[in-house]
């Protein structure tokens, strides 16, 4: 059995929460929370989790471990760097690689870059795990990105990047898109690289999905577009820290309480915010706006990890939107249905009829839906303004047109 001991910034210091039991048996893990008696106690304190109630006792995680403990941990670019410098320690050390868990994905991330409030220690009052090196600044983007095309592949330079990313924390980061931290202006940002496998200018259609968002009065990351060797990066400013704080966060496949083997429904998330709010009618509204813009942007990378939630007083809150990527496919759906609409002109039809569940009226999910449509329509001017040629405009050109055009139908 392993004992980790789970901190929690943000409440003025660094505050024990709780214990968490590892075990594996006949090779699964499991894991067993239990809440830090001073933490029970202490004013402000919330459940990290919902699903981990506030309260005495022990609580048994569905899965491996608590699903706010995953989303601290790497998603699939952090776990490929963390099991290949498990290879390559192996191969120094001339045994077999070790069959990493969750456990050591977790503790072999950064904490300095690690997402939200979660920090963990072996030893109470030790040092978190893992120490890391000094985010690197801005400048280093042209190291960091041929660190990035270099991870990739096998040998000593492969090694050497991994190294190199690994110590400026990108393992802590989420998705599956090669990325690194650095810091600009002293603020901590994620950089998005473009990869080998890009059939368009992913970068820069996500920096025009977020401009759009904003002309809708939709919250979201704060970013812009670096050229760094000659290639576009898009650096995305980390909305859980807010200076040196850092902040609560959950994602949306914690909240509706799954780990992302079931298909999921925005109806649910809509449920579970509800509970959970601190502001319920403002954020099941922005839900629906969110919902609209990822239909009319054609958006299909919606799955329930780019959806995220923020600690606020008395509550969570929706955090600002973040990986909207449009897809020029028009074929394609998105990963997360609404009343189990996943197509285009569906999905307009399905955000009409169930805008109450959302706290809308008829006539105000229109209204939204037209003012949508309306920043929407701007996609050509800031696109071009983006660098995007009148190719990739056209390539792009008939999903925001139906897009649109469905939620004319609102």
């Amino acid at each position: 059995m392993t004992q980790i001991h789970v901190y929690l910034s943000g409440l003025g210091r660094d505050a024990k929460v709780a214990n968490l039991y590892t075990m594996t048996r006949r090779g699964r893990l499991t894991s067993i929370f239990a809440y830090d008696p001073g933490y029970l106690a202490a004013d402000g304190a919330y459940p990290v989790d919902p699903a981990l109630p506030l309260a005495a006792g022990s609580w048994p995680a569905p899965g491996t471990l608590p699903r706010a403990v995953l989303d601290s941990a790497p998603d699939r670019w952090g776990r490929m760097l963390v099991s290949k410098r498990e290879a390559a320690a192996a191969r120094e050390a001339g045994r077999a690689p070790r069959r990493l868990d969750e456990v050591d994905f977790l503790l072999g991330a950064s904490d300095e870059t690690r997402q939200g409030a979660l920090r963990f220690a072996l030893e109470e009052g030790g040092a978190y795990q893992h120490p890391s090196s000094a985010v690197p600044k801005v400048l280093a983007l042209p190291m960091l990105l041929r660190a990035a095309d270099q991870a990739v592949l096998d040998g000593t330079e492969a090694e050497v990047a991994i190294e190199a990313l690994l110590s400026a924390g990108s393992a802590s980061l989420g998705g599956a898109r090669p990325k690194a931290a650095v810091r600009d202006g002293g603020r901590l940002h994620i950089a998005k690289f473009p990869h080998a496998q890009d059939r368009w200018d992913v970068m820069a259609w996500e920096a025009v999905a977020l401009e759009l968002a904003r002309a809708a009065r939709i919250p979201a990351s704060a970013n812009r577009l670096v050229d760094a060797g000659g290639r576009r990066v898009l650096l995305v400013e980390r909305f859980d820290r807010r200076g040196p704080e850092r902040l609560g966060y959950i994602s949306a496949l914690t909240l509706v309480g799954l780990d992302g083997s079931v298909q999921v429904d925005y109806l649910d998330v809509a449920q579970a915010l509800s509970r959970v709010s601190a502001e319920p009618s403002r954020d099941l509204a922005d839900l629906w706006c969110r919902i609209a813009l990822s239909v009319a942007v054609h958006n299909t990378d919606d799955h329930l990890r780019n959806l995220g939630l923020l600690r606020a007083r008395g509550g969570w809150r929706l955090a600002p939107a973040f990986d909207i990527n449009p897809d020029p496919a028009l074929g394609s759906a998105r990963v997360t249905a609404i009343g189990g609409a996943c197509g285009t002109e569906d999905s307009a039809q399905a955000l009409a009829f169930h805008a109450a569940a959302f706290g809308l009226s008829a006539a105000q999910a229109r209204a939204e839906a037209r003012r949508i449509s309306g920043a929407v329509s701007r996609w050509g001017r800031v696109a071009a303004e983006r660098g995007l040629g009148k190719a990739a405009r056209g390539r792009f050109a008939p999903v925001f047109e139906a897009g649109a055009a469905a939620l004319a139908t609102v």
